[in-house]
């Protein structure tokens, strides 16, 4: 029995199959052309050549066209961070490292010249706002404060640390430092040190 079956859900036709493929295609196109040309060469044109698609394909699955597109590149690199993040943290079992997990992926990811700029740099600057924008830091937030609170819980972590707030000036910490990375200002390796320092500040004296 499987799983659309299981719960009630009927399955998926096959033209909405391909739809949805022909989506994540032109969503994989547009980061294709940030990555082999930069954020400022992308057009219509050169995702559906990436996409191996029409231009009127394009525009019959993204109506909003270009604006749209970035926005769906956008969400998908956030998702595929906070994937990262979370494989990451499964592998850890000290709070601490639980936390790096997240500078770490974003990071590594801001070092990319193309996609790394673009998700710190042009995109966001592109992007006035939408779901799209709030994918990878709320749930980095979201995490952190969870982490935080644990570790709270065990009497790892200061009492008078409020995990909420601390996790919301974690989060614009990591992003502030992606941003320089992907700007060429800052070193990866040396943004990952410090921030470990930060976070080992915020444990419970022994």
């Amino acid at each position: 029995m499987n799983s659309a079956t299981d719960t009630g859900d009927p399955a998926p036709s096959l033209r909405e199959r391909r739809r949805a493929q022909t989506r994540e295609d032109l969503v994989s196109g547009v980061l294709a052309v940030i990555d082999a040309q930069g954020f400022d060469r992308l057009t219509i044109e050169r995702i559906a050549t990436a996409a191996g698609v029409s231009r009127g394909t394009v525009y019959a699955h993204f109506p909003g066209g270009l604006t749209e597109l970035v926005s769906a590149a956008y969400a998908e690199i956030g998702r595929t961070i906070v994937a990262r993040t979370t494989t990451e943290i499964a592998s850890v079992s000290v709070w601490t490292e639980e936390l790096t997990a997240h500078a770490r992926a974003m990071f590594d990811f801001a070092a990319n010249s193309g996609s790394g700029h673009f998700y710190n740099v042009s995109g966001p600057a592109f992007i006035a706002g939408g779901e799209s924008r709030g994918i990878g830091s709320g749930a980095s937030r979201a995490m952190i404060a969870d982490t935080l609170a644990q570790a709270q819980a065990a009497g790892l972590l200061r009492e008078t640390v409020v995990p909420g707030a601390v996790a919301t000036l974690l989060v614009g910490a990591i992003r502030e430092a992606a941003i320089a990375i992907a700007t060429g200002e800052a070193d990866s390796a040396k943004e990952l040190a410090a921030f470990s320092t930060l976070v080992a500040g915020l444990a419970a004296p022994h």
